[in-house]
């Protein structure tokens, strides 16, 4: 099933895999822009996100609190996991503080990849531009593919930043008090 994009529509995405569990296909992993499914008995089921970096020696224990509280893990994939409960289970982010601090886990890993992403995409636009001349080479050429492919990384790095940024500020809206 293909994802319209965490950053995007998070809430979204969540209610479609719910819908899908209903039909008897629940989320077995990720996929490239999406999730992999799998069959199974139809079942009513809601699904939640977090964002935490977890190292490997603290997982057991990351995983322990969300089970205490009624949720069991699906999947991970880098920084964000999936976890699956009965409706009515107590949702994982029950108020606005607890929200923002959600956001800002995906907002500062998403920071320096953006950053990062737009320095490498500035440093080949100076190269390329240095290396402009109306005689094509195969260097140039190289620097220009390059170039092509940085920019089709950066922007949309660029826009998932953004909407994170956004997600945040939306949150703090609803409740300017929140830091």
């Amino acid at each position: 099933m293909m994802s319209e994009g965490l950053a995007f529509s998070e809430e979204k995405d969540m209610k479609r895999l719910s819908d899908m569990a209903s039909k008897g296909w629940v989320l077995d992993s990720f996929a490239f822009m999406g999730y992999k499914l799998r069959k199974a008995e139809p079942r009513n089921l809601i699904y939640s996100l977090d964002y935490r970096a977890v190292n490997d020696d603290s997982m057991d224990e990351y995983l322990d609190i969300f089970e205490n509280a009624g949720w069991e893990h699906v999947c991970s994939e880098y920084t964000t996991h999936i976890f699956v409960a009965a409706p009515g289970t107590k949702p994982i982010y029950s108020d606005r503080s607890t929200m923002i601090d959600k956001y800002k886990q995906s907002e500062y890993t998403l920071r320096y990849i953006t950053l990062f992403m737009l320095c490498l995409t500035a440093a080949f636009t100076v190269i390329r531009s240095m290396l402009f001349s109306a005689e094509a080479t195969v260097l140039h050429n190289t620097i220009h593919i390059l170039f092509i492919f940085l920019i089709a990384i950066t922007i949309p790095a660029s826009l998932t930043y953004a909407a994170a940024v956004f997600r945040i500020w939306r949150v703090k809206r609803r409740n300017p008090n929140l830091e």
